[in-house]
């Protein structure tokens, strides 16, 4: 049941933002079950945990054309990243998809970027 959940809300997205990678099975099993034309971003900001993900799944990182992972990246970088890949689709063409043990390790990191994403044509305000 929870397979066709998540292969519903992969569906037709154009761009899906996984947050935290752990240990890559969710971004593994993501790669596998999204829309072939979709593009898988993997945010990780501890490297340390990346490059162990990375091993843990084999990825071939040269030849992976539908994942583009940010890894160490401060968050004001991702999420003009974000911003960028995201102001040309309607709100339903990407979605968050989150990592929950990453976000236990980094609470305030990955939280600010759910709590900041915002749809096509809104402005986030000013942080003091």
């Amino acid at each position: 049941m929870a397979e066709l959940l998540e292969s519903e809300r992969l569906r037709g997205k154009k761009a899906l933002f996984v947050l935290g990678v752990g240990l890559g099975y969710q971004v593994t099993a993501i790669r596998q079950r999204k829309d072939p034309r979709a593009r898988v971003y993997a945010i990780e900001r501890y490297e340390e945990v990346f490059h162990r993900a990375a091993e843990t799944q084999n990825w071939n990182l040269e030849a992976s054309q539908d994942v583009e992972f940010w890894i160490g990246k401060d968050i004001e970088s991702v999420l003009r990243h974000l911003d960028e890949i995201t102001a040309d689709m309607d709100e339903s063409d990407w979605d968050i998809i989150t990592n929950r043990p990453s976000i236990r390790l980094d609470p305030e990191y990955y939280k600010r970027l759910i709590r900041e994403r915002r749809p096509n044509g809104r402005t986030r305000e000013a942080k003091a």
